[in-house]
């Protein structure tokens, strides 16, 4: 059985199979929508698996986005969402000259005058954050994980320092 798959926030990226929306109307994306509001009725409870990633940062209350995910689930279906992470090492660098070789520091990324659903940031989280905006919107956690860039030095620290994204599994209770 294949299983119904709502991706939001798909961008340029649409999870093959899946019903994509997003912000922008790009190739492959099936409904141009303000992820801020709900989806119309007529989407809720019909998927089996919502997936999100890299777009809980730009919204501006993400637990109604959260909860909304939860309607459109069907019973039992599973949350899949990634963000960025707030504790990695890299995004608090401000110095240019340290900015060239450990990355940008993070903040400029919603400091900045461009409101681009793109590129503004409104929050970041850190695990206990989202792990309890998973909880009050409705569901069970059943993995959390720090997931790596492809970058030696990031490995070499703690998890929660060296992972540039957050990802939390959970199914709707």
């Amino acid at each position: 059985m294949k299983l119904k798959v709502l991706d939001l926030g798909c961008g340029k990226k649409k999870l093959e199979g899946a019903f994509g929306v997003d912000f922008n109307k790009y190739a492959g994306v099936d409904l141009v929508w303000d992820l801020e509001k709900p989806l119309p009725k007529k989407f809720w409870g019909k998927f089996d698996k919502v997936y999100s990633s890299s777009i809980l940062e730009h919204l501006g209350n993400p637990l109604n986005f959260m909860k909304n995910c939860r309607n459109y689930l069907k019973k039992g279906g599973v949350l899949e969402l990634t963000t960025d992470n707030a504790d990695y090492f890299r995004f608090h660098f401000e110095h240019k000259k340290i900015t060239q070789f450990f990355g940008a520091y993070h903040a400029t990324l919603w400091e900045s005058q461009d409101h681009n659903l793109e590129t503004q940031h409104k929050m970041l989280f850190q695990m206990k954050h989202l792990e309890t905006l998973t909880k009050l919107a409705g569901f069970k956690i059943t993995e959390r994980k720090y997931v790596f860039a492809n970058n030696v030095l990031d490995r070499l620290l703690p998890e929660k320092f060296g992972a540039i994204y957050l990802s939390i599994k959970a199914k709707k209770n």
